[in-house]
């Protein structure tokens, strides 16, 4: 089976933008979360917002400038990592793109049926219709890098990230495309921000955060970061520590590792003890940068892939008491959703 390869990421964090900015923010424990200031609460609140995002700075295009902020958030992402990689330009139909989002543009979308229900039709802004679509941030970054391979949007909850990797792994390994951009997008917002503060979720985040995938044999921009060792997802709705089981065993197959051989776990979970990795180190992001669900994964895989270009696991993520290890070799990424929905994915050291 042919070898995939990590060879740019590009992030849009409260940690930072850009791979130096968010690494050294991650390795120092800088926290991103910080007073909400976006949109009025009644108490003090506290969000990974980002407040130092000026987008005519990533992006020169003028005709993005009134996009949703999780599309503009998105452009920044990709036209970073496509940079990471050593690349100029995407402009060709051997590129695919697939986006994992978990909200999509609701900003724009609170404010297009505002103004449907308070003012009429004739008073509706098109851009807050066109751009809170869900497959809007997918749909720019495919206009503005000119990516002419196929564009997917999944939505979903925590596991839609891995999934997105997943997706655009199989058109790689089918010969549809050469190379794979994938990226997770989140933005804050107000009645989404009560919602799950009713449900005891209230340190929120947003952000963006972007890979190119390439196969081994095709990459011609710097070393890669790491192998996509294995990768599966699964749904067991009657049991969902089975379905966690079974997709991590699978990865471990895939990647022709034993248990013992993940040196680093990053998740948003407890790992359930049947699965033998208590005395793994567990990573979370979480704490630094707050919940940003499908984005919070890919960060988890972008800090993973970071941790093995530089040899070292940042202590301010691990949240078990373990000893690290010296070698950075394999690093399992998994996630669930409460509707039984398992992902997992194994990053391998680039040799």
């Amino acid at each position: 089976m042919e070898k995939l390869v990590l060879t740019g990421v590009g992030m849009v964090t409260p940690l930072g933008i850009g791979r130096e900015q968010f690494w050294n923010n991650v390795v120092n424990g800088s926290s991103g979360i910080k007073r909400l200031t976006k949109f009025p609460t009644t108490h003090e609140t506290y969000c990974g917002e980002i407040s130092n995002f000026h987008f005519d700075v990533s992006i020169s295009n003028n005709r993005f400038r009134r996009a949703a902020e999780i599309s503009k958030y998105t452009l920044a992402a990709v036209n970073l990592a496509i940079s990471d990689a050593g690349m100029k330009t995407l402009d060709d139909g051997d590129t695919a793109l697939v986006a994992g989002i978990t909200h999509g543009a609701l900003n724009y979308a609170q404010a297009f049926h505002k103004s449907l229900v308070m003012e009429g039709v004739d008073d509706i802004s098109p851009i807050h219709f066109s751009d809170s679509v869900l497959n809007a941030p997918a749909g720019n970054a495919s206009i503005g890098f000119g990516i002419k391979g196929q564009v997917h949007t999944l939505v979903g909850g925590a596991t839609t990230a891995l999934k997105a990797v997943m997706l655009a792994s199989q058109m790689l390994r089918s010969g549809v495309v050469s190379k794979s951009v994938v990226v997770s997008s989140d933005e804050l917002n107000e009645l989404s921000y009560y919602c799950y503060s009713r449900l005891g979720i209230d340190t929120l985040s947003e952000g963006s955060g972007a890979l190119l995938i390439e196969k081994e044999e095709k990459t011609t921009g710097k070393t890669p970061y790491c192998y996509l060792s294995g990768m599966a997802s699964q749904c067991n709705p009657s049991n969902l520590n089975t379905a966690l089981y079974e997709v991590i065993n699978q990865c471990l197959e895939k990647a022709d590792i034993r248990p013992k051989g993940i040196d680093l776990v990053m998740t948003d979970f407890c790992v359930p003890a049947k699965l033998g990795t208590n005395d793994i180190p567990a990573g979370c992001i979480i704490p630094l940068s707050g919940n940003a669900f499908s984005l919070t994964t890919m960060l988890h895989i972008i800090v993973s892939a970071l941790a093995m270009k530089n040899g070292t696991i940042p202590r301010a993520i691990i949240k078990n008491d373990v000893s690290l290890p010296d070698y950075l070799q394999n690093v399992l990424i998994c996630s669930t959703e409460e509707d039984g929905i398992a992902s997992a994915m194994i990053l391998s050291k680039y040799l």
